[in-house]
C-alpha cells in the first residue's frame, strides 16, 4: 500500500473525552474500570465498565443511541477541517456494532403491544413510525451517512459490522480509497456502547466478562471488561498533509474459519492477518517496534494472539494490550486503540498493559506491564471479531 497520513484524531471513551484527557490516562497507566452506572449496583453479575463519564446527550434524530451521540462527540474532538477538496474526493467509512434491545426500546416500542402475556407482533411492526427508537437504532449506516453530511463527503464510504475487528476493517478501506487513487481524504473510525442491562448480559452469558477488572496476558485473567466509545481519524494523501501524526503503512486481514466465538487456538488467523499486514507494507517482521494487541484478558484469546505474536515476530518485540485501561470497545476498539497509538507517538512513551500484574508463563511474548519511556516505531495494531474476523494495521511515526 502507499503509505496515508493521519492527519488528525479525535476520540471519547471511558479513560476520557478529548486527545489530551486519553493521554494523560494513558501515560499515568490509569484504568478506566469503575461501578456501572446504567443498572443498580447488585442488580447484575457484573457490576463493572469503563463507561463514559461526561454527558454525551443524544445526538438529533438518533433517538437511544448512544453510539451515535459518542461519535458526534469524538468529531467535536476531531474538527470538521481538512483539505479543500471536492466532495467527491472525500471518503467515509466507519465500523460500528449491531445494536442490541434496550430497556428504553423494550418499554417504548414492544411492552404496549403485549397481550396476554404475548407480543402482538402486527400491532407493533405497524407502530414503528418514524418518530419510534427501533427503526433509529437498527439502521447503523445512517451514522455513516450523517458523517458523511458533516464534511460534505460525497466519495467511497461503506459501514463495516465485522464484529470487533469493525472499526480496523473501516480505517483499512479508507486507506486502501486514498492509496489506490479513489479519495484524497477519508474519515474513518468507529462508535459502540453496549453498556446497558441486556447488552451487559448477552456477554455474561457467553461467560466472557470480568467481574472485577480486565487483566490481559495476566497469568489470572479472566475476561474482559466491556467499555465504550468512539474515535475518528482523518486520513489524507500523503503529499496534501503538512504535518502527518503518523503513517498507515499496510493493512491485512484474514478469516479463521474455526468457531463462532473462539480464536483458532494456535492463533493460526492472527498470524495470516499480520503477515499479510507486513506484505502490503513491504516490510518485515524484523522492523516491528510493539504490538498494539487486541488480547481482551480471556484465557484463550489472550494465548492464541501471544502464540501467532512470537511465531511471526519472536518473544523480544514489545506488546501491549490496552483493553485493561480503556476496556473492550467492541466494534469501536480498533480505532480507539489507533487513536491511542498516535496519542503515544505525541506523547513520547509507550503504553503499558493495565491490569497484568504477573505475566502469564505460557506466554513467549514481551509484555509491557508498565509504559515504557519512549515512543514506539513500526506498529502493528491488531483487531480480532467474533466469527474468527481479523484485521491488522501497519503503522508507523514516520514513512520508514
Amino acid at each position: 500500500m502507499t503509505p496515508v497520513a493521519i492527519a488528525a484524531t479525535g476520540i471519547a471513551c471511558g479513560l476520557g473525552v478529548g486527545s489530551a484527557s486519553v493521554t494523560a490516562a494513558l501515560r499515568a497507566h490509569r484504568s478506566g474500570v469503575r461501578p456501572a452506572s446504567a443498572w443498580p449496583a447488585g442488580a447484575l453479575p457484573t457490576d463493572v465498565a469503563v463507561e463514559v463519564s461526561e454527558p454525551v446527550g443524544e445526538l438529533d434524530g438518533f433517538p437511544d443511541d448512544r453510539k451515535a451521540a459518542l461519535l458526534a462527540r469524538a468529531l467535536l474532538d476531531l474538527g470538521r477541517g481538512g483539505p479543500d477538496v471536492p466532495a467527491e474526493r472525500r471518503a467515509v467509512f466507519l465500523g460500528t456494532g449491531l445494536s442490541s434491545v434496550t430497556p428504553r426500546e423494550l418499554a417504548e416500542d414492544v411492552y404496549p403491544h403485549v397481550r396476554d402475556g404475548e407480543v402482538d407482533s402486527l400491532a407493533a411492526t405497524l407502530d414503528l413510525g418514524r418518530d419510534k427508537v427501533a427503526p433509529r437504532r437498527h439502521e447503523p449506516a445512517r451514522v455513516t451517512a450523517w458523517l458523511a453530511r458533516q464534511v460534505g463527503a460525497t466519495g467511497p464510504g461503506g459501514t463495516s459490522f465485522s464484529a470487533c475487528a469493525a472499526a480496523a476493517e473501516a480505517i483499512a478501506e479508507g486507506a486502501r480509497a486514498i492509496a489506490r487513487g479513489e479519495a484524497d481524504v477519508a474519515w474513518v473510525g468507529g462508535h459502540d456502547s453496549m453498556i446497558h442491562p441486556l447488552g451487559m448480559l448477552s456477554f455474561q452469558a457467553l461467560g466472557a466478562l470480568s467481574p472485577a477488572g480486565g487483566r490481559p496476558f495476566d497469568a489470572d485473567r479472566d475476561g474482559f471488561v466491556l467499555g465504550e466509545g468512539a474515535a475518528l481519524i482523518r486520513l489524507e494523501r500523503l503529499d496534501l498533509c503538512d504535518r502527518p501524526l503518523g503513517v498507515i503503512l499496510g493493512a491485512g486481514s484474514s478469516l479463521d474459519a474455526y468457531g463462532v466465538t473462539a480464536p483458532h487456538p494456535d492463533g493460526a488467523g492472527a498470524e495470516a492477518a499480520m503477515r499479510r499486514a507486513l506484505v502490503d507494507a513491504g516490510l518485515g517482521g524484523g522492523v516491528v517496534d510493539w504490538v498494539n494487541a487486541h488480547a481482551t484478558g480471556t484465557p484463550v484469546g489472550d494465548r492464541a494472539e501471544a502464540r501467532a505474536i512470537a511465531r511471526l515476530l519472536g518473544d523480544r518485540v514489545a506488546v501491549s494490550s490496552l483493553k485493561g485501561a480503556l476496556g473492550h470497545g467492541l466494534a469501536a476498539a480498533g480505532a480507539l486503540e489507533l487513536v491511542a497509538t498516535v496519542l503515544a507517538w505525541a506523547g513520547g512513551f509507550t503504553p503499558g498493559t493495565v491490569g497484568c500484574e504477573r505475566i502469564d508463563p505460557e506466554l513467549d511474548v514481551a509484555v509491557l506491564t508498565t509504559p515504557r519511556d519512549r515512543p514506539p516505531g513500526v506498529v502493528l495494531s491488531n483487531s480480532f471479531g467474533f466469527g474468527g474476523q481479523n484485521v491488522c494495521l501497519a503503522l508507523a511515526p514516520e514513512v520508514p
